[in-house]
Order: structure tokens, then sequence, then C-alpha cells
């Protein structure tokens, strides 16, 4: 079974706040996501400014553990 990544980027009136990785089926995805590719999932966890999501937690389905 193929897993599936989107990014769901979250704006307010003020500034962007950081982006979340989710599980494509996850239930706590607000707005659009944006699909990605495993590889581009686990290139924007490096990043300190994307989180993954602390319910589906594609991290672990990337073998990225904190």
């Amino acid at each position: 079974m193929k897993t599936h990544f989107v990014v769901q980027q979250k704006r307010t009136p003020r500034s962007p706040e950081p982006a979340f990785i989710h599980l494509s089926d996850c239930t706590m995805i607000e707005g659009t996501p944006h699909p990605i590719r495993p590889d581009e999932a686990r290139a924007a966890l490096a990043d300190p400014n994307i989180e993954p999501c602390r319910f589906c937690r594609p991290d672990t389905g990337l073998g990225i553990l904190e």
C-alpha cells in the first residue's frame, strides 16, 4: 500500500503560520491541501518552519523519528 502525503499551509491576517505535513487521509486537514511526493514530504520536514501533524504522524511513516 502506497502512502500519500499533503502539505497544508495556513495563513493569518498578520502572516503565514508554519505549514503542516499530513497523511492524505488525515481528518485534521484544514483548507485546501496540496499533494506532495514522499521525497518532498521528507525534505519539507527538515525545514524548521514545517511541522508534522501530531495526529496522523507522517514523519513516522517516512521513517523520521524525533
